[in-house]
């Protein structure tokens, strides 16, 4: 009984992230045929689009809150991306985002309050627009919207706004490297972060890239990945996140603000069954942990760390 009450709240996480999974790879598997013909009647057309559709579920084990009680987060995202180059230099896209992040605490003990928030919804729109000058000069330029906040917060005080813009040189067609930034109006906060633009073939095998999408969480990251064969590919890689949401209005914290901070690094390997789709397994740790809760108005009314935690991850991705 004991053993079971320690390892509930890891199993009912595993169970979510294995039927998420299930879920999301039936998603993928029956798109396929609808979207290659899709593709095939846009080729026909003359457009040039491209559609990639990802699902990951990453669950954080639980760890130790600096004042007592412990923390074990897990997190579903769905991102749907869509571009089309509509001239020689000009690309735009339409990017879409649904993320549901459920936060178990328990055993508070210097907490404002025992449970300050459980599960939170991200919803977000972006539209990156991708156009090359002056020969080998790229310039990238993303402005997004994003609602954040638990399923009783108000729509209205939840959103977050603004963009990110970079400008890279292309060395070569397999090397470009740039430096952006990002400038986003976040909940009753100014959000502004450098961050390195880059997708560099370094060698045959090995490849520098940014692993994630910049938003309002934060810049891209790195990761160093290496391809073992024409199905096989590992990595290495970490980022800054920054997630922060509107709380309810009923909740015990009521139209308050969470932010949760930290910087995963990772391991990945990856399998591609064909060249459209692939599947990433990856896992490894977190660290700089940071709780913090906002007055309605973004005055900090308490913050907290908690220790190192380790994470396990799944990402289905699907391109057409």
């Amino acid at each position: 009984m004991a053993l079971c009450l320690l390892d509930c709240s890891f199993h009912r996480g595993l169970l979510t992230m294995v039927l998420f999974a299930a879920l999301s790879l039936t998603v993928v598997v029956m798109a396929l045929p609808a979207s290659s013909h899709a593709q095939a009647e846009a080729s026909q057309a003359g457009q040039q689009i491209a559609v990639s559709f990802s699902a990951s579920p990453v669950y954080q084990f639980e760890a130790d809150v600096d004042g007592g009680g412990n923390l074990s987060v897990a997190r579903y995202n769905f991102t749907v991306d869509m571009s089309s180059k509509v001239s020689k230099d000009l690309r735009l896209g339409l990017g879409l985002t649904y993320e549901y992040d459920n936060y178990d605490f328990s055993g508070l003990t210097d907490f404002p309050v025992a449970r300050p928030w459980s599960g939170v919804n991200r919803l977000g729109v972006s539209l990156p627009v991708n156009y090359s000058f002056a020969g080998n000069w790229r310039l990238f330029v993303s402005p997004s919207v994003q609602w954040a906040g638990e399923s009783g917060a108000k729509w209205g005080d939840a959103v977050s706004y603004g963009a990110v813009a970079a400008v890279a040189y292309a060395f070569r067609p397999d090397a470009v490297v740039g430096l952006g930034a990002g400038v986003y109006s976040n909940i009753e906060k100014t959000t502004v972060f450098p961050y390195i633009a880059v997708n560099w073939q370094i060698t045959e095998r090995l490849r520098l890239i940014n692993p994630f999408r910049t938003s309002p969480a934060g810049p891209a990251g790195l990761e160093l990945a290496y391809a073992i064969d024409k199905h096989w590919d590992a990595g290495l890689g970490g980022a800054y996140r920054s997630y922060r949401f509107r709380l309810e209005e009923d909740g015990p914290i009521p139209n308050g603000i969470g932010e949760y901070k930290t910087v995963p690094v990772f391991a990945r390997i990856s399998y591609k069954f064909s060249p459209q789709v692939g599947l990433d397994v990856y896992g490894g740790a977190t660290f700089l942990n940071k709780i913090r809760i906002d007055t309605p108005d973004g005055d900090e009314l308490y913050s907290t760390r908690t220790d190192v935690a380790p994470l396990v991850g799944l990402t289905f991705i699907a391109r057409f």
